[in-house]
């Protein structure tokens, strides 16, 4: 994310330079592909070749050092980098989105959503994949654990708005310990200042999302909102204003179909007393 917000600042300056792809290669001794996928975001940037370019676009004094500064941090490696071996390239992705948004919207369908979830349960789940050895199981869930602290940083945590629909909360994943659990992690994340909590009930019907779980992305400035979808063996992203507006229409349908946050709260808590782990209250 670092590196694609630094690639639109740097093709908003040559445009504003008006020199064309193969002009900034002349300059910089190197192909216009390269400086095509500098701006596309595909290659990180030397610091070397960023101080070129601005000396080319004329950028000086404090702007010059806030883009240096941002080359240096597309540079540096995320806090995930020592689980980089559990990680593709979608996975990365996401991680980089969570660490990076300001706000993120999430409508789940079958499961808990992963920064919400209990360590029983994410073991329970990701211990169902008979083919990953359990020592790499362990790692992924301690891999879900850190993710979620973005929820409770000091520097600016995230606005975290989630739609659960009925069925991620009716399914099992482990024993009923494991689930009441689960459901008291939510009712604790139902309390947290950033964080809306919605439960979609069977009742509201049919509906635009309907099987299909997403993620959107928002950003402080003008960076635009990403929408991320995970597939069983791998993941999508779409950005066009477009795409993305189709995906805050129907996040914005389940969001006024749901229960709201009050009574999705109690929704909880009564599967969590049923489940044996909080008394019912008359």
């Amino acid at each position: 994310m670092r590196r694609r917000r630094l690639a639109a600042e740097l093709q908003r300056l040559r445009t504003a330079s008006r020199r064309t792809l193969e002009e900034v290669a002349d300059y910089l001794e190197c192909s216009p592909a390269k400086i095509s996928r500098i701006e596309n975001g595909q290659v990180t940037v030397r610091i070397q070749d960023a101080r070129d370019l601005l000396d080319l676009y004329s950028v000086e004094g404090d702007r010059r050092e806030v883009l240096l500064q941002m080359v240096r941090q597309s540079r540096s490696k995320g806090w995930w980098s020592p689980y980089a071996d559990l990680l593709d390239e979608g996975a990365q992705t996401l991680l980089s989105l969570e660490d990076e948004a300001s706000a993120i919207l999430i409508y789940e369908t079958n499961l808990v959503t992963a920064l919400l979830q209990t360590r029983s349960y994410a073991w329970e789940m990701l211990s169902a994949w008979h083919d990953v050895r359990l020592d790499l199981v362990q790692r992924k869930v301690e891999l879900k654990m850190a993710r979620q602290q973005i929820l409770t940083r000091t520097d600016g945590p995230p606005r975290l708005d989630v739609v659960l629909d009925e069925s991620s909360l009716r399914r099992t994943v482990g024993t009923p310990d494991v689930m009441s659990e689960q459901y008291l992690r939510l009712v604790a994340a139902a309390d947290q200042a950033n964080v809306t909590l919605r439960v979609l009930p069977f009742e509201a019907g049919s509906h635009q999302a309907m099987g299909f779980p997403f993620q959107i992305f928002e950003f402080a400035g003008d960076d635009p909102h990403i929408v991320f979808v995970e597939l069983l063996s791998g993941s999508e992203c779409f950005e066009s204003a477009e795409e993305v507006g189709r995906y805050r229409a129907a996040f914005n349908q389940v969001s006024d179909r749901a229960l709201d946050p009050a009574r999705s709260r109690r929704f909880i808590e009564l599967l969590a007393a049923s489940a044996g782990r909080m008394p019912r209250s008359s």
